[in-house]
C-alpha cells in the first residue's frame, strides 16, 4: 500500500557547532526553489515534528538524512535517533538512510557498506544538492525538468559544452523482509541495541560517483578489483621503465661522456704520436693508422650521442610538465620529428657500436707480432686508450644486447601486453561491480551511467530502447550467449580473436562498429558530424561519470597532456577505437584513453 509522507526526509545531526551551520543549509536549499522538499529538522519543528516521540519518524517522514562528523556522537539524541531509524529501515523500502559525511570520521558498523556523500570531497560537492533531491523524492514523482541539464549548440563552442551535471544516483540500497514489511518487533525499542543491531541485515551498497569511506585492504579485494587495481605490468616491463629513466642509466651516459671528453683531450695531447704502419714487400708504406685520429673521432660520435640522449631526456621532462594543450596541426609535424629523432638515435648507436668495436680492433692487438709493420706509441697513449677500451667495452657490450633484445624479441611480445592490458581497462568499464565477471547486473549499470552522459551531453533526445541496449551487450559482451555472463580474461580473448594480428587499420575497422554502438547510448551519427568542441570541464565531467576512479586533477592533466586542441567527440570516438585496437606502445594515438584510465598508484589519484 502506498505511503503518504508529510515530509520527504527527517534530518539528525548534532544540533550544535558546524554540524547545525551545514544541517541548517541543507534544511534551507532543500526547502527552497527549485527543490521545494520538505525536511523535518526538530530543532526548527519542534511543534509539527517533536523529537521527544517516534510519531514523526515512523509515520510521517520517508526517508533519514544523516549528518555525521567527529562531533555526531557528542549527542546522545542524534545518536537515539540515528538508531532507531536504522531499526526502522530494513522494513520500510521507501524508509532509508543517507548518510552525509562533512569530515572523516568514525562510521557505525551498520552504515559501513552503505555509501556516502562526502562533502569534504569537490567532486561531489558540486553536484551535492541536485544528488540530494534525487535520492529524496519518490521514483514517480522526481523530475529533472526544473534542473534540465543544458544541451550543447554551436554557441557553446569553445566554453563547456556539457553545463550542469544533474543525473539521478541509483536509489539507496535497503534490506527488506519476505513479505516487504518491517516486523513490528523493532518499534518496541526507543533505542536500538547492539544486539538488535547485530539481527538486522546491513543495507548492501551501490557504485556511484559518490566517494566511499571506507576502503578495503587489497588481499580482501573481490578478484577483479585486484586485477584493475593493481599494477598490471610484468617484471620485464617494470624493469624497462625504471632503467630506461632511472638514475642508475644517467651515470651510465655520464660515464660514457667522460670517456668521450677523456678521448678528445688524449688527442690533442698525443696527437700524431700513436702509429701503425704497414709495409710491403718493396718496403712501400701499405698502411698507416694514426690511433689519436681514431680516437678523437671516436669521442666526437661518442659525445654527439650523450648530447642526443640529454636532449630526448629534457624534451621528455618538458612535456611532463606541460600546462597546455598541444595544437592538433602541430601533431602531424611533431610525429615527422620524432621519427626522424628516432632514425638519427639508432645511426648514432649503430656507429658508436662500429666504432668501439673497430677502436677495440686496433688498440687490443696493437702490439701483437706481425710481419711488415712497425709501431710508434707513446706509452702513456696507449696504456690509457687500451684500460679505456676495456672498460669501455664492459659498458658498451652488456648494454648494446639489452637494446638488440629489446627490438629483435621485445617489441612484439610488448606489443601483445599492451593490447591485453588495455582490453583489460576498457573491461573493467563494463565490469561495474569489478569482480572479475561482465554479468546482467554490470550491463544495468553500466547502462544507468550511459544515460548519465546521455543527459549530460544532450546530443540525443530520447534514450536507447530498452531492446536496443540489450542488443548490443548481447552481440558484443556476452559472447558466451544472449543474457549470459562472461569472465573479463574470457571476454579479452574474445576481442583479440575479433581484431586478429593483422595491421592496426584492419584491427581498427573490426572494432568501430563496437566502439560506435557503445557511442550511440549517448550520441547521434548527426551530432559526431557536426564536431562540436568537447572542453576540458566536459571531459573531466564524462570520465567522473562513466568510470570515476580518479579525481578530477588526474582527469584534466590527462585532458592537458595526451588530447589536442581542438577537440570534440568525433575525435574522442576514434581515440576510443585506437585505444582498442593499435598495439603500438610508442604512438600517443593509440595510448590516450589508456593515459586515462590505466592503473595509477593511490598516492597519485585513485581511490580504490
Amino acid at each position: 500500500m502506498k505511503v503518504d509522507f508529510d515530509y520527504d526526509a527527517f534530518v539528525i545531526c548534532n544540533p550544535e557547532g558546524k554540524d547545525l551551520e551545514f544541517a541548517n543549509k541543507l534544511v534551507d536549499t532543500m526547502q527552497a526553489s527549485p527543490y521545494n522538499l520538505k525536511l523535518c529538522a526538530p530543532w526548527r519543528n519542534v511543534g509539527a515534528c517533536s523529537p521527544n516521540t517516534r510519531e514523526c519518524t515512523r509515520d510521517r517522514c520517508r526517508k533519514f538524512l544523516v549528518v555525521l562528523s567527529n562531533n555526531f556522537y557528542k549527542s546522545e539524541e542524534a545518536v537515539s535517533h540515528l538508531h532507531f531509524a536504522f531499526s526502522m529501515s530494513p522494513g520500510y523500502k521507501e524508509r532509508r538512510i543517507l548518510p552525509i559525511c562533512l569530515e572523516r570520521c568514525e562510521i557505525p558498523t551498520y552504515l559501513q557498506l552503505v555509501t556516502k556523500l562526502d562533502v569534504s570531497n569537490s567532486r561531489t560537492r558540486k553536484w551535492m544538492w541536485e544528488q540530494l533531491y534525487l535520492s529524496l523524492k519518490p521514483t514517480e514523482t522526481a523530475s529533472l525538468n526544473k534542473l534540465k541539464p543544458r544541451t550543447m549548440s554551436v554557441n557553446d563552442v569553445p566554453r563547456d559544452s556539457f553545463g550542469r551535471v544533474h543525473f539521478a544516483p541509483p536509489d539507496y540500497s535497503a534490506a527488506c523482509s519476505n513479505n516487504g514489511e518491517h516486523s513490528g518487533q523493532a518499534f518496541g525499542h526507543s533505542v536500538m541495541t547492539a544486539d538488535l543491531v547485530q539481527e538486522k541485515i546491513p543495507p548492501p551498497a551501490y557504485d556511484d560517483i559518490f566517494a566511499k569511506t571506507q576502503t578495503p585492504a587489497p588481499s580482501s579485494l573481490p578478484r577483479g578489483r585486484q586485477t584493475y587495481y593493481k599494477d598490471d605490468r610484468n617484471t620485464w616491463e617494470k624493469l624497462h621503465e625504471w632503467f630506461e629513466m632511472s638514475v642508475l642509466q644517467q651515470i651510465i651516459w655520464c660515464a660514457v661522456l667522460a670517456f668521450s671528453i677523456s678521448y678528445i683531450y688524449y688527442d690533442t695531447k698525443y696527437s700524431g704520436e700513436c702509429i701503425k704502419k704497414r709495409f710491403d714487400k718493396k718496403g712501400n708504406v701499405t698502411n698507416e693508422d694514426d690511433l689519436t685520429a681514431f680516437i678523437k673521432a671516436e669521442g666526437g660520435v661518442i659525445c654527439a650521442t650523450i648530447l642526443y640522449a640529454f636532449l630526448i631526456r629534457l624534451l621528455i621532462l618538458s612535456d611532463i610538465r606541460r600546462t597546455h594543450q598541444k595544437p592538433k596541426s602541430d601533431l602531424e609535424g611533431q610525429k615527422k620529428c620524432g621519427g626522424n629523432l628516432f632514425f638519427l638515435g639508432m645511426a648514432l648507436y649503430i656507429a658508436n657500436f662500429g666504432l668501439c668495436i673497430a677502436g677495440a680492433t686496433k688498440i687490443i692487438p696493437l702490439y701483437n707480432p706481425e710481419t711488415n709493420t712497425t709501431v710508434t706509441c707513446t706509452s702513456a697513449f696507449y696504456d690509457f686508450y687500451y684500460n679505456a677500451k676495456i672498460g669501455q667495452l664492459a659498458v658498451f657490450m652488456p648494454y648494446a644486447a639489452y637494446i638488440i633484445f629489446c627490438f629483435v624479441f621485445m617489441i612484439g611480445i610488448s606489443k601483445k601486453w599492451f593490447i591485453r592490458r588495455k582490453l583489460r581497462r576498457w573491461a573493467k568499464l563494463l565490469d561495474a561491480d569489478q569482480d572479475g565477471v561482465i554479468s546482467q547486473e554490470d550491463m544495468r549499470i553500466t547502462n544507468e551511467k550511459l544515460e548519465m552522459l546521455r543527459r549530460l551531453i544532450g546530443a540525443r533526445t530520447n534514450a536507447l530502447s530498452s531492446t536496443e541496449q540489450k542488443k548490443w551487450w548481447d552481440d558484443n559482451i556476452f559472447k558466451r550467449g544472449p543474457g549470459k555472463d562472461i569472465e573479463v580474461e574470457d571476454y579479452i580473448n574474445v576481442v583479440e580473436g575479433l581484431m586478429g594480428t593483422g595491421p592496426p587499420h584492419d584491427r581498427a575497422g573490426k572494432i568501430r562498429p563496437v566502439i560506435k554502438g557503445w557511442f550511440n547510448f549517448f550520441t547521434t551519427e548527426e551530432y559526431l558530424k557536426r564536431k562540436l568542441l568537447l572542453g576540458g570541464g566536459d571531459f573531466v565531467k564524462f570520465w567522473t561519470i562513466l568510470d570515476g576512479s580518479c579525481d578530477e586533477q588526474h582527469y584534466k592533466k590527462m585532458y592537458i597532456k595526451h588530447f589536442p586542441a581542438p577537440f570534440s567527440m568525433s575525435d574522442f570516438l576514434e581515440d576510443f577505437v585506437a585505444f582498442l585496437s593499435h598495439p603500438d606502445f610508442f604512438d600517443e594515438y593509440s595510448s590516450r584513453v589508456y593515459h586515462v584510465v590505466k592503473y595509477q598508484s593511490e598516492a597519485i589519484c585513485c581511490k580504490v
